[in-house]
C-alpha cells in the first residue's frame, strides 16, 4: 500500500549532508514493510538485520568499533558487500541492541553506506539511555504513523489525483461538490471505525468486511498488551495495560480530562502510581497527550499547564477493540443521536499530530468555556470545534471570536461542506482536519548585506556626504 513515509524517505536520500535515519512509530504501522520497499526501489545491496529475529547478529556491535569495523563484520556475518552510494543497512528492532543503537554515532562518520535503524520501542530505549551512549545529534529523526485518511483513501482505491483536489479546495476554502463530499464524509466514517493500521485496512480492502479487520485489530491489542510485559517490569505491566484500557471511557465523558481516578478507583492511586505507565505509553508512539493552555494566545507552548491533559490513542481503529459496547454501525451511518465523539475528536487529534501540530486544547476554570483544539498556524490562533452529532452551536466559539484585538479564526467541523458563515468562522466537513496544509515554520526570507556593505566601502573611502558622526 502507498505510504507518505516513502517520500519522505526519498528526500532524505537526495540530502547530500544525510545522517543515518532513525525512524521512530509504534508497533504494526508498517516500519518495516515501508523501509524494506524503500531499500529494494533504491538500492542496488540492502543488508536486513532483526536483532529480535537475529539476536546472533548483536555480537557485531558489541566493544565501542569505529565505523569501518562495524561495516566489515556487518559484511563478513551476512556474507554480502556493500558498495559505496549504493547499499544500505537496516537495523531494525534496534532497541534490543543497545550497542547497535550507540554505534549509530560511528556510522555517521561516514557517508559510503546508507543506515536506516528502526524499531517499535525506540522512544523507551531513548528515555532510558543515557547521555554517553546515545547517538542522538548524529542521526536524522523521522516520525512513522498509522495511515492516515488520504492513505487510506488510496487503499481503498480513490484517485490520489482526487485527494489532492480536496486538499486544494478545502485550504482554499472553497466548496467540494456535494456528490463527491458524501462520499468522502461515507468513507471518513468507515476509516475512523477502521483505523490506520496497515493489517486492518489491508485486510478490509480486501474483504469489505469490518468483522476481518476488527479481528485483525483484536491481534493488534493483544500483541500491544503483551509487549507492556517485554519492554517494561512486571509491576508496572498491569499499570500499562489498565491505563491503555481506560481512555476510551475517559474520551467519552463530556469533561475529557484525563483522570486517574477512572483507572482505578483507590484512594491515592494518582499520577505518582500511574504517571510512568501513561509516560511508556507514550514513548511507545501509542497515546498523544493534549495540555491545557491558560489562554488562547501566542505562544500556546508557554501556557501549558502539564498537569491539565487530555489522553488520545494513535489509532481510532483501537477505541472500538478497547469498547466493549462501541456502536459502530451508529457511527458509520451518521446516527445523530449516537454518541461517537469519542471517535472523531480522536480522528481529529490524530489528523493534526501526522500534519505536525501540537496538541492543545482550552478549558477557562470556573466557566463553561471551552474549545477542542487549538493550532498556532504562524501566529493565528484557529479555534478548532469538532460537531460530529446534533448539536452543533459553539457558544464558547462566538465568545472568543468577540474578543477584540485577538488574531483568531474559528475552524468548525461538521456533517456538511465547505463555507464561510456571516462570522467568518471556517466550516469543513468532519475529515477536514486530514487536508489541512502541514504545519510549517514561519518563512522570514534571506539577508540582503550587500546594500549595507556598499554604504560601509563608501565611508571607509571617505564619502561622508550626509553622514554625521
Amino acid at each position: 500500500m502507498r505510504r507518505k513515509i516513502s517520500s519522505k524517505m526519498a528526500g532524505w536520500k537526495k540530502d547530500p549532508g544525510h545522517k543515518p535515519m532513525v525512524l521512530m512509530g509504534c508497533r504494526q504501522i508498517g516500519k518495516t514493510y515501508s523501509v524494506r520497499e524503500f531499500g529494494r526501489e533504491n538500492y542496488d545491496d540492502v543488508i536486513y538485520i532483526n536483532f529480535e529475529e537475529m539476536p546472533e547478529q548483536k555480537r557485531i556491535f558489541s566493544g565501542g568499533l569505529d565505523h569501518r569495523t562495524i561495516i566489515n563484520r556487518i559484511e563478513t556475518v551476512n556474507k554480502q558487500r556493500l558498495r559505496k552510494n549504493r547499499s544500505l543497512i537496516i537495523l531494525d528492532e534496534i532497541q534490543s541492541c543497545a550497542p547497535a543503537f550507540s554505534s549509530l554515532k560511528s556510522l555517521s562518520e561516514q557517508k559510503d553506506v546508507d543506515v536506516i535503524a528502526l524499531g517499535s520501542f525506540l522512544g523507551i530505549r531513548i528515555d532510558k539511555g543515557s547521555s554517553n551512549l546515545s547517538p542522538m545529534g548524529y542521526v536524522d529523526m523521522m516520525e512513522m504513523y498509522p495511515m492516515d485518511f488520504e492513505e487510506f483513501m488510496w487503499a481503498m482505491g480513490y484517485d490520489p489525483e482526487l485527494t489532492e483536489h480536496i486538499a486544494t479546495r478545502i485550504q482554499s476554502l472553497e466548496g467540494i461538490d456535494p456528490v463527491i463530499n458524501d462520499s468522502l464524509s461515507d468513507a471518513f466514517r468507515r476509516y475512523v471505525v477502521v483505523g490506520g493500521m496497515p493489517e486492518a485496512v489491508r485486510e478490509y480492502a480486501k474483504t469489505g468486511s469490518y468483522m476481518a479487520s476488527y479481528g485483525k485489530l483484536r491481534d493488534i491489542v493483544e500483541v500491544l498488551k503483551r509487549d507492556a510485559g517485554r519492554y517494561s517490569s512486571d509491576t508496572d505491566r498491569m499499570k500499562i495495560v489498565r491505563c491503555l484500557e481506560s481512555i476510551p471511557n475517559q474520551l467519552a465523558r463530556k469533561d475529557k480530562r484525563f483522570r486517574y481516578v477512572d483507572i482505578e478507583k483507590v484512594k491515592g492511586r494518582g499520577s505518582r502510581y500511574y504517571g510512568s505507565a501513561l509516560d511508556w505509553l507514550r514513548n511507545a508512539g501509542l497515546v498523544e497527550y493534549c495540555y491545557n493552555v491558560t489562554e488562547p494566545n501566542p505562544p500556546l507552548s508557554g501556557k501549558v499547564r502539564d498537569d491539565y491533559f487530555k489522553i488520545y490513542l494513535c489509532d481510532t481503529g483501537l477505541i472500538s477493540v478497547l469498547t466493549e459496547d462501541a456502536d459502530i454501525d451508529a457511527l458509520v451511518n451518521r446516527d445523530p443521536y449516537a454518541n461517537n465523539g469519542a471517535f472523531m475528536e480522536n480522528a481529529v487529534a490524530s489528523a493534526l499530530v501526522k500534519k505536525g501540530y501540537g496538541l492543545r486544547f482550552y478549558e477557562k476554570d470556573d466557566s463553561t468555556l471551552e474549545i477542542d483544539f487549538l493550532i498556532n498556524d504562524q501566529g493565528t490562533i484557529d479555534l478548532l470545534e469538532v460537531k460530529s452529532g446534533r448539536n452543533k452551536k459553539s457558544k464558547s466559539l462566538s465568545t472568543l471570536l468577540g474578543e477584540k484585538k485577538r488574531n483568531r479564526r474559528g475552524l468548525k467541523l461538521t456533517e456538511g461542506n465547505v463555507f464561510v458563515d456571516e462570522k467568518g468562522v471556517v466550516h469543513l466537513p468532519l475529515y477536514g482536519a486530514c487536508f489541512l496544509k502541514e504545519n510549517e515554520v514561519t518563512e522570514i526570507g534571506p539577508l540582503d548585506p550587500s546594500s549595507v556593505n556598499e554604504r560601509f566601502r563608501s565611508l571607509a573611502h571617505g564619502d561622508t556626504d550626509g553622514f554625521r558622526s
